[in-house]
């Protein structure tokens, strides 16, 4: 058994989560236990299955993956995903009969052309289901939202996670990336911090967090990563692929892909560089990041829909990595083997084997038996 402490960050993004499940999967399969569990976006509820029910994430996955499968995107987007969000029709058109609220063009704009795409369709139980097994779990738990009116995070975390992170309820602190009015609030789980942390830009801005206007907080943070300093591994989920590495956009809605992966991957920049940057004590080894991702342009009109695909993938990476690392080696894999990041080291020093704690019956599975 291994005591290094083992960090878990999923980033959530929409048509693909299914990979972030494939992870997870492999995760239960391979009996890694992570020490802290950090999600964003569509990743809380694969973190939820995880905790819940394990066993049963392919067939949810598969479940999700049939209900649009005679769909195509473009379907997806016109009538919704049933049970997770639909066509704001009625608020489209009672906007129409709204006073105005700003000059005669922009207000004009507002009508023609509202914030507001879709609305949320999952029923309040559901949230409240989800809040209750993160906060009955013994892994620590964090998820995130985002107040737009004061630009400030708010950090969703269990009894567990303030424990690990030395923090309390309703403490403010200045995120460890330098900005001007940047700052983390650190809240109880409940279910409307649930709801905020999945409500999509798409679905407007009138969603509040008791007086905050608060959406989902992945369009600030995909992957929470710079408050695991303490962790010795991190794998970090995320679906897109850390560089473009293909064909340029040669239209509009490739030009919008490019955009959102770009953008998500300069918030996965900045999250290691401020690990790396907390990092205080210079006795221990340095933070090891094992990226488990994608590995090619998503495409605009997959966001809309989760394939199977996606799942077997994230699902056969991690296995791989899970594996590799149950079975360790003397001196651990090196970093062409991993394809991971590693934090700068204050000292060189010959580390033992890598590996993440371990559910004590997962040794034989580890090992293909």
């Amino acid at each position: 058994m291994d005591n290094r402490l083992v960090g878990m960050a999923l980033g959530g993004i929409g048509g693909f989560n299914a990979h972030d499940a494939g992870v997870l999967a492999a995760a239960h399969e391979c009996g890694v236990r992570p020490d802290i569990i950090t999600c964003t976006s569509g990743a809380i509820f694969w973190t939820y299955q995880f905790l819940t029910d394990p066993d049963g994430i392919e067939a949810e996955v598969r479940r999700q993956a049939e209900a649009v499968s005679e769909s195509n995107a473009l379907l997806v987007a016109m009538v919704g995903d049933p049970g997770v969000f639909q066509p704001a029709y009625i608020p489209y058109w009672t906007r129409w009969l709204s006073p105005p609220t700003r000059s005669p063009f922009w207000d004009l704009l507002d009508r023609l052309f509202p914030a507001q795409i879709y609305e949320p369709t999952r029923p309040k139980q559901f949230y409240a289901d989800v809040a209750r097994a993160f906060s009955d779990t013994p892994i620590p738990i964090m998820f995130n939202a985002y107040s737009i009116e004061s630009g400030r995070e708010l950090v969703f975390c269990n009894r567990p996670a303030f424990d690990f992170l030395h923090r309390s309820p309703q403490e403010v602190r200045p995120h460890v990336i330098p900005g001007e009015d940047m700052s983390t609030e650190y809240c109880p789980i409940d279910a409307e911090g649930v709801r905020a942390s999945l409500w999509l830009t798409l679905y407007g801005f009138s969603n509040r967090y008791e007086s905050k206007r608060a959406i989902d907080g992945a369009y600030h943070r995909q992957l929470i990563m710079s408050e695991l300093s303490d962790c010795d591994i991190i794998y970090a989920i995320k679906p897109q692929a850390s560089a473009w590495h293909a064909r340029p956009p040669g239209n509009y809605f490739e030009v919008q892909d490019f955009n959102t992966e770009m953008w998500f991957n300069t918030s996965f920049a900045a999250e290691v560089a401020g690990l790396w940057a907390a990092r205080r004590d210079s006795t221990r080894d340095p933070i090891r990041i094992e990226p488990i991702t994608m590995h090619k342009p998503l495409g605009y009109f997959n966001y809309f829909v989760e394939k199977f695909g996606r799942y077997t993938e994230g699902y056969e990476q991690a296995k791989q990595v899970f594996q590799r690392d149950l079975v360790g080696t003397a001196t651990g894999p090196t970093k062409e083997q991993s394809g991971r990041e590693t934090q700068p080291k204050s000292r060189s020093r010959t580390t033992p084997a890598e590996s993440p704690r371990l559910h004590d019956a997962s040794a034989k599975s580890a090992r293909g038996g």
